[in-house]
């Protein structure tokens, strides 16, 4: 106990010394020294904030981590001081990619599967049951797990989706990723929020690279929020609540 405090006010003498401004972002959670988190994504963790500093270990969905210290912003980013449990680092980590730790305990129901904007939102069009995701037409733009969750299936369809995967998740959930390049993931596989699946193309009935995704329950198509044009990070929360998960 005495070593853990030890290294706590070590932790925070450092963020003491580096005059750090100590600034809420609205596009990051607010957590409360305490809290237990996780990473949405594969996730770097800094000797102290920024970009630039050392990286002292790499975190993934499913490390559970203490917040210690922060936020404070630099590099455009929302930093946070964590004691990551298992591996015993102490470092900072950008707290647009940390979730509260325990899958539905707090956590986002769904997080954006891709980092880019939105081509079309759900219901655009008749029968458009889904948001299109476009990313200057990069070929091979990663595409992540918007939950933890199974890999029903992985197929292709030539007048559709083209190269597709359909992951289950609890309570008759499924989410579709459509349009692939390249699958990272099999059939029958569990996977995490924020594993890397595949990667965005042109495969199918496709009008140029894109990612059609949607969000199903018991086969019904959910509605997901978003306007034409509008910016999104893979990892960040989908701002919508959906019933029983």
């Amino acid at each position: 106990m005495t070593d853990r405090l030890s290294r706590r006010n070590v932790l925070k003498a450092t963020a003491s010394t580096l005059a750090l401004p100590i600034v809420m972002s609205g596009s990051a959670s607010a957590f409360s020294d305490g809290d237990r988190v996780e990473p949405t994504t594969g996730l770097n963790t800094r000797h102290r904030p920024g970009t630039e500093s050392e990286v002292v270990g790499t975190m993934y969905p499913g490390d559970v981590g203490e917040i210690m210290n922060g936020p404070t912003d630099e590099d455009g980013y929302t930093w946070w001081g964590v004691h990551w449990l298992d591996d015993d680092i102490w470092g900072w980590s950008a707290g647009q990619y940390l979730t509260p730790a325990g899958g539905g305990g707090g956590g986002a129901d769904f997080t954006w599967p891709i980092s880019g904007y939105i081509t079309s939102p759900y219901g655009a069009r008749p029968g458009h049951y889904a948001v299109d995701f476009g990313n200057n037409g990069q070929i091979g733009t990663p595409i992540y797990a918007a939950r933890d969750g199974v890999v029903d299936i992985r197929s292709y369809e030539s007048g559709g989706c083209g190269n597709y995967l359909k992951l289950g998740h609890e309570n008759g959930y499924q989410t579709l990723y459509c349009h692939l390049n390249s699958f990272d993931v099999s059939q029958g596989e569990s996977v995490s929020r924020g594993q890397q699946i595949g990667g965005m193309g042109d495969t199918g009935n496709s009008t140029g690279p894109h990612l059609h995704f949607t969000i199903e329950q018991n086969q019904t198509h959910l509605s997901i929020p978003g306007s034409d044009g509008q910016n999104v990070t893979a990892g960040n929360e989908i701002p919508k609540d959906y019933s029983g998960i």
